[in-house]
């Protein structure tokens, strides 16, 4: 219970520092559907190993509290930064968002992972000794398309907007036109610009233009402020944008891979790998509902301790392939949804060490604002030497930098 307690306190506070730097001036959308974390599959305390391919946000942060471990902190942490978010260029449409190309999917899907695991004495894979620093990436090959409600909220979003606008215009037009401080301006502008043989560079023809832009700015705020058709379409298409949801039906893959440091006795010049791989992740996500995935992946753990058919500890590299599927329901109208994955690992270049497999139920709920808390509950696939294989993890995941 403690664990619990902590863990949403750190929630809580997450969410306070960071809502204090969000731009007001931008719509936030609610972007985040699934963890993106390569680094926490990694280290093997990812919630699920199949994760669902969605849109991202720009900074992801992830705490897990699980069963095994008995700090009273959550020991487990991973931050994944989507670089093309964080640093992109001004000015991207939704049509680019939507975009089939492979270098727009690319760069919009691309994320750099890192994650660490804290000491569990009930771990015989994780030494409580030494510290255990992931790093992974992870991009689409192929997405799926936004899906009707998302085009159609869209195209409502697009109307309301030229509808303003048009209206804006036409206002602001006719109060120019009886403005007499904004006529003289002009009539000012005209005769110097004729004094001056029609040199729009001059000086004081500039000075005047940056005063008719700046008495043009003031009328149109005024008539955004007062006119009352304006002022209510503004409100709806505001409360249009911040409902606005991407969503995406239909095939998609996903590549991810990395590796892990594992810092020997927690010092800093002492480290070996301690895994290593690649993963494709693919599936399907239908409108009624349903998605489903799959996964194939290959894990290269070098130098690993295992037992022997004599039960005498041997060290070795040991190879394994993965293969498995998931089965999610998320009713299009719940925040809430229920999945189940298992995945078989096959071990390549050992006759000795057993295959084994991993059969994991998760709950998931949406709290809203980029906010996801997830209940995973299954078995792990067995250790190379202890049996100890139990899930039993709470782990929230909150997004940042949604500013669109």
């Amino acid at each position: 219970m403690k664990n619990l307690c902590t863990l949403l306190t750190c929630c809580i506070l997450l969410n306070t520092a960071f809502s204090q730097v969000d731009d007001t001036a931008k719509v936030k959308l609610d972007l985040l559907r699934a963890p993106a974390s390569p680094a926490a599959n990694l280290l093997g305390f990812a919630t699920s190993d199949i994760e669902k391919p969605t849109d991202i946000s720009a900074f992801m942060a992830s705490l897990q509290s699980s069963s095994g471990n008995n700090s009273i902190l959550p020991s487990n942490y991973a931050v994944d930064l989507a670089p093309f978010w964080l640093f992109r260029a001004k000015g991207l449409t939704t049509d680019k968002m939507d975009s089939k190309k492979f270098s727009d999917v690319f760069r919009q899907t691309f994320v750099f992972s890192t994650a660490v695991r804290g000491a569990d004495s009930t771990s015989k894979e994780y030494n409580p000794a030494n510290f255990y620093n992931s790093f992974g990436i992870k991009f689409s090959i192929k997405r799926g398309a936004f899906s009707r409600q998302t085009t159609e909220t869209l195209d409502t979003i697009n109307l309301l907007a030229s509808q303003v606008a048009a209206d804006v215009n036409a206002t602001l037009k006719s109060t120019l036109d009886s403005n007499a401080a904004y006529q003289l301006l002009a009539e000012e502008r005209r005769n110097r610009i004729r004094e001056n043989g029609g040199n729009m560079n001059d000086p004081q023809v500039l000075a005047i233009n940056k005063k008719m832009a700046a008495l043009q700015e003031e009328l149109r705020n005024g008539i955004v402020a007062q006119k009352e058709l304006i002022h209510s379409r503004l409100a709806l298409l505001k409360t249009k944008a911040e409902a606005f949801r991407i969503e995406r039906f239909g095939f998609f893959i996903d590549l991810a891979g990395g590796a892990t440091l594992e810092y020997v006795d927690k010092i800093f010049s002492q480290s070996n790998v301690h895994n290593a791989g690649a993963w494709l992740t693919f599936g399907a996500n239908y409108e009624s509902g349903w998605t489903l995935l799959g996964i194939t992946r290959y894990l290269f753990n070098p130098k690993k301790a295992f037992a022997d058919n004599a039960g005498l500890l041997k060290t070795g590299d040991v190879s394994t392939f993965d293969a498995g599927a998931r089965i999610i329901y998320n009713h299009p109208k719940s925040k809430f949804a229920l999945s189940g994955e298992g995945i078989y690992r096959s071990v390549l270049n050992n006759d000795i060490v057993d295959p084994s497999w991993r059969l994991v139920v998760n709950a998931e709920y949406d709290l809203g604002n980029n906010q996801r808390l997830t209940f995973a509950f299954g078995r792990h696939f067995s250790g190379m030497v202890t049996r100890g294989n139990v899930i039993a993890a709470l782990n929230f995941l909150k997004g940042f930098g949604n500013r669109r």
